[in-house]
Order: structure tokens, then sequence, then C-alpha cells
């Protein structure tokens, strides 16, 4: 994978073979303001408030991981965060990737899988969101595992990540990933923490 070269237009839906839905975008990323649904609170933000917001809804099938990967990374470089693209890429990749894996046992009907990015200018979340019940494990694998690293990537290449419960219709969890964005003054606040984001 590589830092893609600025890519032309602005972020879209996945093209065929992901079951892609539907998009909605808020912030300065060229599109009209449309609202968008947001993750549960998280650590006391209100993510309703963040300036740049965006949610993709795709099918649970294998095309739906690279889509929502290239499309992450698109916002980032529109954000003007595409040094985050590649790690961001990892995590997205990971979390559809097991939201997919969970939704196999919903087969037939193809489940939905919502994607989130958004950013306060001082963090970025990116949430990942399916229909199955099943929570994330991340798994204590020996040197030789050749499988069963996502989450363990995932807590490589983010500040820290979690899951919970969420309402958004038609889903039931919620795995996030979080990034503290580089500080754009010399100060920082006296509770805050490296890698962290905290609540205002």
């Amino acid at each position: 994978a590589h830092t893609p070269d600025a890519p032309a237009g602005g972020a879209h839906s996945a093209g065929s073979g992901t079951g892609a839905v539907h998009e909605t975008t808020v912030g300065s990323s060229g599109h009209d303001g449309a609202s968008v649904p947001v993750p549960p609170s998280h650590h006391g933000h209100d993510l309703e408030r963040w300036p740049l917001r965006n949610a993709i809804t795709l099918g649970a099938l294998e095309g739906a991981v690279p889509s929502a990967r290239v499309h992450v990374r698109q916002l980032l470089w529109e954000w003007g965060h595409e040094e985050l693209g590649q790690d961001a890429g990892v995590v997205v990749s990971e979390l559809v990737t097991n939201a997919v894996m969970a939704s196999a046992k919903l087969r037939p009907a193809v489940a939905p899988v919502w994607v989130w990015l958004g950013s306060d200018t001082r963090c970025m979340l990116v949430a990942v969101a399916d229909a199955s019940p099943r929570p994330p494990v991340r798994l204590s694998l020996g040197p030789d595992a050749e499988r069963g690293r996502g989450l363990a990537l995932v807590e490589a290449f983010s500040s820290r990540w979690g899951w919970q419960p969420t309402t958004v219709a038609g889903l039931v969890k919620v795995v996030w990933a979080e990034w503290r964005l580089p500080s754009r003054t010399s100060q920082r606040p006296a509770t805050a923490q490296p890698g962290r984001c905290h609540a205002v």
C-alpha cells in the first residue's frame, strides 16, 4: 500500500461489489451539508459538534474492505491529515474485515457495515459498526500465527481502540479507533496525555 497522489474529485461511494448504500458528509470536503448520524457518546466528546464528519454504508461483502480503505484515505487527504492515511488505512481495513466476517452468520441477507470518520481538530476517530452481536476479541497469539492479528494491528496503528453497543438503525455494535492529532500550538492542556483524546 502507498499514499496516493492527490485524488481528483470529492469522496464518493464505493463501486460495484461492495453493496454500497449511501454516504453522508459534513465538513469542508466539498459536499453538501447533510445530516450524518454519529456513534454513541465517545469519552465525553459531543460528536454531533465535530466540524468534520463523514459516514458511508457498505454491504458486508469482500469488496467493502478496499472500498472503505480508499474512502477513508481520500477523506484524510481532503481534511489535510494525509499523514494518517497509511495507519488509518490499516486500521479501517482490519475493522471492516472483522465486521464482514462477524456478519457472515447473518447471510443470505447482506448485512450493513457502517464506516464513520470524524475530527474535532485535536482528535481523529474512525468507527465501524455492524449488525453482528459478536464482540471483538483481541487474541494473544504466538509468533508463528498466520491469522487473528487484526485487533493487535489496530492497537499498534492507533492511539487506542475500543467497542460499545450502538443504537444506529440496523446496527448492533461499533468498534472504534482514535488518533491524537499534532498540536497546532506550543502549549498542551495540563490534563493531556500522549496518545489520548479528552473531553473539552
